[in-house]
């Protein structure tokens, strides 16, 4: 069921919520989202299939659009309701069906509305439950004191929908705050435990001369990898570009007895060839949709240290970069 709001108030949506009947006993989290239009329901169904998991109140903020011809809308745009008074706020209440696992307020706020987003949320947050904040698209500067992120103890945000992720994750390296994760670090963690419980025998006996990692040019995911690899292994790892498929494509072990290779073999599974081994062996791994990612990140609610760990070293060779340059000057 969804319940249309036009020129509301957050009074109006709590008491909309009450006399629905809607509790929040069950809820364990409050997710707030960050979108667009365009974005919106692609986000709601991977946030509405994490919380069949996790039951939580999903709270999306919806930016406002641009450009509309209609003279009532223009006025919203330019913070002006049609009454000659500022901002406007319309609304959606999904239940049910609709909502996944809790109920779902789609909040779109035009003009000065949309200038507060963070005093419209703070009405719905729910008591004594953790709050989180995520950007399915492109994410602010600094999440953690943006006007949404500030509300949350858990800032996610998803560099590989940007279109350079790579670029993108290293642009928020530097911002950096505990409680932020991006999700192109949660689609590796299949990866990480495959390469961790593969190769725990070779780094026993100091086996490891150097890596390749193949894969997809700018992907934020092969980035990560490379650089975990680098502080786990101690040894170098080469970048090399797969174009031709998305995510990582293989990842070479350089041992003392020959190359260990795991090789994405399609969607579901990966290839693991050993040396010495005549026949491969294939494992499954299937690549990880944004349900799986959202969900495991729901599940964790606390910093990852690894993550941060990790997420430094891109600050680190931003900091070496402009010292370089400097110097060239």
């Amino acid at each position: 069921m969804i319940i249309n709001l036009t020129e509301t108030t957050t009074d109006e949506i709590v008491s909309t919520l009450l006399s629905e009947g809607v509790s929040s006993g069950s809820r364990v989290l409050t997710l707030v989202i960050d979108t667009d239009r365009d974005g919106l329901e692609e986000a709601l169904v991977a946030a509405h299939g994490a919380s069949l998991d996790h039951p939580c109140r999903v709270v999306a903020v919806v930016s406002p659009t641009n450009g509309s011809d209609d003279a009532d809308d223009d006025r919203r745009h330019n913070g002006h309701r049609p009454d000659g008074s500022l901002g406007h706020l319309d609304a959606e209440i999904r239940l049910g069906h609709d909502a996944g696992a809790g109920e779902t307020l789609v909040l779109f706020p035009e003009g000065e509305a949309a200038r507060h987003a963070d005093t419209l949320v703070v009405p719905f947050l729910l008591p004594d439950v953790p709050v989180v904040t995520w950007w399915p698209y492109a994410p602010p500067v600094r999440p953690a004191t943006s006007p949404l992120g500030a509300l949350a103890t858990t800032r996610i945000t998803n560099t590989p929908s940007q279109p350079d992720p790579s670029s993108a994750l290293a642009a928020l390296a530097p911002e950096y705050t505990r409680g932020d994760i991006d999700l192109a670090w949660t689609r590796i963690t299949l990866w990480r435990a495959m390469v961790a419980s593969t190769l725990d025998s070779l780094l026993c006996a100091g086996a490891v001369r150097g890596v390749v990692v193949a894969g997809e040019p700018h992907n934020a995911s092969v980035s990560l990898m490379i650089r975990w690899l680098r502080l786990r292994l101690g040894v170098d790892v080469e970048r090399v570009d797969a174009p031709e498929v998305p995510g990582i494509a293989t990842i070479t072990v350089r041992t003392d007895s020959g190359d260990l290779v795991i090789t994405r073999k399609d969607h579901e599974r990966v290839m693991i060839t050993r040396p010495g081994v005549e026949r491969p062996q294939v494992v499954t791994m299937a690549r990880r949709e944004p349900v799986a990612t959202m969900s495991e990140e729901l599940r964790r609610l606390s910093p990852d240290l690894v993550y941060e760990e990790v997420l430094a070293t891109f600050a680190e060779d931003s900091a070496q970069a402009a010292v370089a340059e400097e110097r060239t000057h």
